[in-house]
């Protein structure tokens, strides 16, 4: 299926933005300046002269690490454990701003201690929220890196087997929420199939195969056209043989289809599309069958009936896509 876009924005939504971003910076500012004279003028016993230097170091150290945060992300390097370096920065500004207020000889005094702990807390939500802003944009910007969430209802109504779906999807690698739903269902089928050929202990009567299949997700359901089906070996013969006839002196006669064949030259309109979703699929190493292509194509707005998507998926396996062609 082809990658959603982000949405552009209107005329009035930039300049919403922009009048926000302009009033974090306004109150980002006043929390720095605060700070600074506040945590210069506590440092002058210990650093004389160079008593600006800390809360400089200080507030730029959290601007900067989160910046670091950002950008690390952002080429896929991210480092887990440095957000922590601007939260400690954080609360070590807090402090500093407080300390000769909560440890004053009379008690401390609540209000310059409220007062003091706001002011740099304006600066650190600024930087904190411009952080949160270009991190979301940066996932929303690559969703193909990004697991796909699940319902908070899903988790309500079915908590233990949405977790086991969510195992799945981190183990199995599948980001997007609908192939992990689509590969769910193939997997319940598969196991009734299993449950029918060999009865309720099939964990221990299924072959070796057929149970790495399963666990693997790779077990296709009968009648699904896949590559991942056992092969014949392995599938268990039959307890009883079916009785021999005896070959008749009478010409069998050809049964009549309910449903007309769709001809090849009918879904000629589809053919750009198909080998979109072809692509696609192999790109991400997904086997494009009947149902699945039928399914891409209903996504995509266009209605296709089952015999209609067999043979497109006849077409596209016989014929090379223009593209295929000029790069050749």
């Amino acid at each position: 299926m082809p990658t959603a876009s982000l949405r552009p924005l209107s005329e009035g939504e930039r300049t919403l933005i922009s009048v926000t971003a302009a009033a974090v910076g306004v109150l980002g500012l006043i929390g720095f300046v605060i700070s600074f004279a506040t945590v210069m003028e506590a440092a002058k016993p210990t650093f004389g002269p160079l008593s600006f230097m800390l809360p400089l170091g200080v507030d730029l150290g959290i601007a900067v690490f989160s910046a670091l945060d950002i950008v690390l992300a952002r080429l896929d390097m991210r480092v887990r454990w440095l957000r922590f370096i601007p939260w400690t920065l954080t609360a070590a500004t807090v402090y500093l701003n407080i300390a000769a207020y909560a440890d004053a000889p009379g008690g401390p005094d609540w209000f310059a201690v409220v007062a003091h702990a706001i002011l740099p807390g304006l600066w650190v939500v600024a930087v904190e929220i411009g952080t949160h802003a270009v991190r979301k944009h940066a996932h929303l910007a690559s969703p193909s890196r990004r697991l796909d969430s699940i319902r908070v209802s899903r988790w309500l109504l079915s908590p233990l087997p949405t977790f086991a779906l969510w195992r799945r999807m981190v183990l199995w690698e599948v980001r997007s929420y609908p192939d992990a739903l689509h590969r769910e269902r193939e997997r319940i089928l598969a196991k009734t199939d299993l449950q029918d050929r060999y009865g309720r202990l099939w964990q221990f009567k299924a072959t070796r195969r057929e149970r790495a299949l399963y666990k693997l997700g790779e077990l296709a359901p009968a009648g699904t056209q896949t590559a991942q089906l056992p092969p014949p070996s392995l599938v268990r013969p039959a307890l009883t043989a079916a009785p021999v006839r005896k070959p008749s002196s009478r010409r069998p006669k050809a049964r009549k289809s309910t449903r007309a064949a769709v001809a090849p030259s009918k879904v000629d309109d589809l053919m750009p599309l198909g080998w979109q979703i072809a692509a696609d699929h192999e790109t991400r190493g997904i086997t494009l069958t009947r149902d699945r292509l039928r399914d891409a194509v209903r996504q995509t707005g266009r209605s296709i009936s089952t015999d209609r998507a067999g043979a497109l998926l006849a077409r596209l396996r016989t014929e090379t896509s223009p593209a295929t062609q000029e790069a050749a």
